[in-house]
């Protein structure tokens, strides 16, 4: 079971897309209809590893395929800040992976402000 927030990574982009819960993902029809690929996954609060295929074709029994570490997920987020063009991204950082993927949502906003 998934454990919202989550963040979305596809294959080979720095750019990490921050998804708040069930609902959003749902409701987002490009979420829907997306073709995404075998290697794009999403990494809930826990730092389980969904792979984005399986969520997309059924979220409520995708299985999780790893867990990923506070320090994974903090060089996803740091190669987003970057691509974002944020100061002191190797300043970064988070205690757990819930506040790693609320620095992506803290940077989404920042961006869309």
């Amino acid at each position: 079971m998934i454990n919202w927030p989550a963040i979305i990574k596809h294959d080979g982009e720095d750019e990490l897309i921050y998804i708040a819960n069930r609902e959003q993902w749902l409701n987002d029809e490009e979420m829907l209809l997306y073709f995404f690929t075998d290697a794009d996954v999403l990494i809930d609060s826990l730092g389980q590893v969904f792979s984005l295929p399986e969520v997309q074709s059924n979220i409520d029994s995708a299985n999780v395929l790893a867990v990923a570490t506070v320090d994974q997920i903090m060089e996803l987020v740091r190669a987003h800040a970057a691509l974002l063009a944020h100061c002191c991204v190797a300043k970064i950082g988070a205690d757990n992976t819930e506040q790693a993927i609320e620095l992506v949502k803290s940077m989404s906003e920042d961006t869309n402000s």
